[in-house]
């Protein structure tokens, strides 16, 4: 087939429309860069080009989605097609749609200056209760009369540039061979744009706006990755919670919580290294010196190693989690943001400017780095951390690339690097690290389809309670063998480490971990080599957004900072709390449960004398209950008020 006949074809009359929408997508965002220059004063050409190229992305993602009735309609093999109607109706579905696409990102790229985000469908709540919207917006057309005709130019392209479908050919046969396989090709091809990745090539799952992250230097300039086509799509269901009004001013609020943290008069500053390891799925239950009382004190569990290393630690009475899911899990524990109703990162506030450790420790003179061994944009880690402020990220990528611990080899056939290599792998990049650093690190290896090396089948057995224990008991050991070697570096008696969970596991065997409540338990212990820290268990309730200001509070960090946890050094243990937002929301303090719906508590439950929550004891008397309410109702104010401002960082702060 000749070059002309080819470029006459259906397939490439559709390339070549869809081309025209790329290019209108590229100029909108020209145009959105200019109407905004003045928010991005120390941008290069090399950062925009970069921006430009992630944003193609998220550009695929919403032209594939918007135009898929055009698509279907323009390459479907039925000789209907051929009508004139047809062919009009086509090409008017085609430019109503992507003029809208057009309006709407000509339009944010004014409204962009009052937010500093792209919009996403919380607009719809903000402004549903005006009455006066065209008086505000006609103002606003009137003096940026540009983008009118700029829009104008827009929409006349797509109209005079369309390429009609390809006339039916001869034979039948050839027409219904070529158009099928074109339909297959093309529908797989926009299920991938739709998703923002290619082919199934990247582990991701769909890309969400928090991706935009993974572009930028600055939380402000995702507003150039971004369209908002495509931010408003994937904000669909996701409209930002209403603020409860259950405290009518802010002094009143802050007087019961606050997540603002300032600095104590007098600081005592320990330079000391911070290594977190992230253990996926390490429930409290899997820890045998964690319940000594099970079974009637005969339970050992599954974790020999954290057992040894548990009387050296610093841990609580009560340990919980503040995540449902993987995703959850960095928020939570380097940032201090809990998840709430959904997970943060895929939520309209992942725009946000956050205050993280890694942020934070960047004004001590911390590098930082996030390791994951699982592809590395798996679970859009690397944007969040980001976003988060570190410093580098290391995956399977760089893993592969190192070589001295193995090579594709290691791949668990699933998700990524075993436990065991990929941790040695960490403390050698550990080693080279400028201190004092901040190293995170997430495993993997604890994860369904539940397997352990070949060369371990028979070392960690399947004992016919759960399959993952015996993943539990190979990450375990993993654990063992990187503080062997860690242990033996000169960086290690100046390093704390902390040892937690992702989130619990689903795989329970006893009361004290069955209910819902029950499988947030997990372990957080702290341990530094040097004896410093306070050890064994402590009074009081733990959970994952107390580990980034307990840090903080440690090194003695001297700057004022947003963080939804607490320092469990200073907090006296009476005052400590849990929170928990997965199916409906919880709240924990001494003894007691309390959930809440609609805004009302609806339960209390002494979880320690009824582990299954069977017993409810609201409206009882207990005298806990009044306190327990004000102090819930109160964090979830603070949080949904801060989150749905952007009020949750403290960014140009000035000693």
């Amino acid at each position: 087939m000749s070059i002309k006949n080819i470029l006459k074809s259906s397939p490439a009359g559709l390339l070549i429309d869809l081309l025209l929408v790329y290019v209108c997508y590229e100029v909108c965002r020209i145009a959105f860069l200019l109407e905004n220059l003045d928010q991005f004063p120390s941008l290069t050409w090399s950062e925009m080009a970069r921006m430009s190229g992630g944003g193609w992305l998220f550009d695929s993602s919403a032209i594939f989605y918007t135009n898929a009735l055009f698509i279907l309609l323009y390459i479907f093999p039925l000789h209907i097609k051929e009508k004139r109607w047809y062919r009009s109706m086509t090409k008017w579905i085609f430019v109503a749609v992507n003029s809208l696409a057009v309006i709407i990102n000509l339009a944010d790229s004014v409204f962009f200056s009052f937010r500093m985000q792209r919009s996403t469908m919380a607009i719809f709540s903000e402004f549903r209760n005006e009455d006066n919207l065209a008086s505000l917006l006609w103002p606003e057309i009137v003096s940026h009369w540009y983008f009118v005709l700029l829009a104008a130019a827009l929409v006349y392209f797509l109209i005079k540039c369309y390429r009609r479908p390809a006339p039916v050919t001869r034979p039948l046969r050839r027409y219904y061979i070529t158009n099928t396989v074109t339909f297959i090709v093309v529908g797989f091809a926009a299920f991938c744009g739709m998703r923002g990745n290619i082919f199934f090539l990247s582990a991701t799952r769909p890309i969400s706006v928090g991706y935009a992250h993974r572009f930028v230097k600055d939380p402000v300039e995702t507003g150039i990755v971004l369209n908002t086509t495509f931010s408003l799509i994937r904000t669909v269901g996701q409209v930002m919670p209403e603020t409860p009004v259950f405290f009518e001013n802010r002094e009143e609020l802050d007087a019961i919580y606050s997540p603002l943290h300032m600095p104590a008069d007098s600081l005592t500053q320990r330079r000391k290294n911070i290594v977190i390891l992230i253990v996926e799925s390490f429930a409290q239950e899997f820890v045998g010196a964690l319940n000594r009382d099970l079974d009637n004190g005969t339970y050992k569990g599954y974790t020999p190693f954290t057992d040894s290393l548990l009387e050296h630690c610093m841990y609580f009475d009560r340990m919980f989690d503040n995540t449902g899911f993987s995703i959850d899990a960095p928020p939570a524990i380097l940032a201090s943001i809990p998840r709430m109703n959904r997970p943060f990162v895929v939520s309209p506030h992942s725009l946000n400017n956050i205050n993280s450790l890694a942020s934070e420790l960047k004004h001590m003179g911390y590098y930082s780095e996030f390791f994951h061994g699982a592809d590395n944009e798996s679970l859009g880690f690397h944007a969040f951390t980001k976003s988060a402020g570190f410093d580098a990220y290391s995956g399977m990528t760089e893993f592969y690339a190192d070589g001295r611990f193995g090579g594709k080899e290691q791949f668990d056939g699933h998700w990524g690097i075993w436990d065991e290599p990929f941790l040695q792998f960490f403390c050698s990049k550990i080693g080279r690290m400028p201190q004092p650093f901040l190293a995170t690190v997430f495993t993997l290896s604890s994860h369904h389809p539940f397997k352990v090396p070949e060369k371990y089948k028979d070392v960690f057995t399947d004992e016919g309670i759960h399959k993952l224990h015996k993943c539990i008991k190979y990450t375990d050991y993993s654990l063992k063998r990187f503080f062997e070697t860690a242990s033996k570096q000169p960086w290690y008696n100046n390093t704390i480490f902390v040892i937690t969970a992702d989130h619990g596991s689903s795989k329970r065997t006893h009361d004290e971990y069955l209910s819902d409540f029950g499988s947030s338990r997990i372990p957080i212990l702290f341990f530094d080599p040097s004896g410093e820290l306070p050890r064994g268990r402590q009074p009081g309730i733990a959970q994952q957004i107390d580990i980034m200001p307990t840090l903080l509070g440690y090194v003695g960090y001297d700057r004022p900072y947003i963080a939804f946890g607490k320092d469990l050094l200073k907090c006296p243990p009476p005052d400590t709390w849990a929170i928990s937002w997965i199916n409906i929301p919880r709240f924990v303090s001494g003894d007691y449960v309390m959930e809440m719906i609609d805004n009302r508590p609806s339960s209390l439950y002494d979880y320690r004398a009824d582990p299954l929550l069977k017993q409810n004891l609201l409206g009882t008397g207990l005298p806990v209950e009044a306190e327990m309410e004000r102090k819930f109702k109160a964090v979830i104010q603070s949080y949904i008020q801060r989150m749905n401002t952007n009020d949750v960082s403290i960014k140009d702060y000035k000693q």
